[in-house]
């Protein structure tokens, strides 16, 4: 467990229940049966708020670029508050047009409200990502918590008004969750070791992970080229081609042009070293590479 990465995402659970706390009218802001307007507010910021903070504060903590976490909250935060808005406003017109036709116990409706809510924001980070493998990752964590949250926040802490206590709930279970979920469903990733305690880590989601000086790279760098080394994917094999004509970029000390990653290898970019770690690592062998 990378506890640095848990702590990013309790805290940005906990900040996000807090800020939804402060706009929510009175009265229950989870029922979109009998509180439309305020449930969709309360869904609709402390989702966006969530998924804004558990994109841009990693970023902003490890790599200490303002400007691209800024753009990655903006982004992220707008996904993920019109997402399940509109996943609050198609759960509202179905669960109307339902109890129009037949009785269904409250306890049930919410649990559908809660599986909703969890669909909607996994969905969000799978938009975010371009990836249906990130979306489910997100499900598994995210439909636990909300679902255990939600029935705390129902049954014990909205009914005696304690909205703070039930926002801050909610936030520390669901980032709890995400965080949990994320961890135990990683594939690979790349390890920095900033001290005995602390390590900075990198998460290679996509089919594609670059890294440069440009806010644009996944992982940015305070100098070097703008595009330093692309890691790809082909048929589960990460491959790190350099970029880089003065061939500074090296592997277990030695210099390349192309290779084949493994669990275990070192990257060193200037003074900073990464070591990747891949759950899918396969032989060196399978496919051939070329090194300097």
């Amino acid at each position: 467990m990378n506890w640095l990465f848990y702590c990013e995402i309790i805290f940005s659970g906990l900040l996000a229940g807090l800020i939804t706390s402060l706009v929510a009218p009175a009265g229950n802001p989870w029922d979109l049966i009998e509180n439309f307007q305020t449930g969709l507010l309360a869904t609709g910021v402390f989702s966006g708020l969530f998924a804004g903070l558990v994109s841009s504060l990693p970023v902003l903590v490890m790599e200490k670029r303002f400007s691209k976490a800024l753009t990655c909250w903006i982004s992220s935060t707008s996904v993920g508050l019109s997402v399940t808005m509109l996943g609050g406003v198609i759960f509202a017109m179905v669960a109307d047009f339902i109890l129009s036709q037949t009785p269904i116990a409250g306890g049930i409706l919410r649990f559908f409200w809660w599986l909703s809510l969890s669909v909607c924001l996994s969905g969000c980070f799978g938009i975010l990502h371009g990836s249906v493998k990130i979306m489910c990752r997100s499900l598994m964590g995210l439909t636990p918590a909300l679902i255990i949250a939600g029935a705390f926040v129902d049954r014990i802490f909205i009914t005696d008004s304690h909205n703070l206590v039930a926002f801050l709930l909610l936030g520390a279970v669901t980032g709890s969750g995400f965080a949990i979920a994320w961890e135990l469903l990683k594939e690979s990733w790349l390890d920095e070791h900033v001290s005995s305690l602390v390590v900075y880590r990198y998460y290679i989601d996509g089919p594609e992970f670059t890294g440069g000086s440009t806010d644009e790279c996944d992982l940015t760098l305070a100098e070097g080229p703008e595009n330093l080394f692309v890691i790809s994917e082909k048929d589960g094999i990460h491959i790190i081609e350099a970029h880089d004509e003065e061939m500074t970029l090296r592997i277990n000390q030695a210099r390349f042009r192309y290779r084949v990653l493994v669990d275990g290898d070192t990257i060193v970019v200037g003074q900073r070293v990464f070591i990747y770690h891949s759950k899918l690592a396969r032989s060196r062998d399978v496919l051939p590479e070329a090194t300097i």
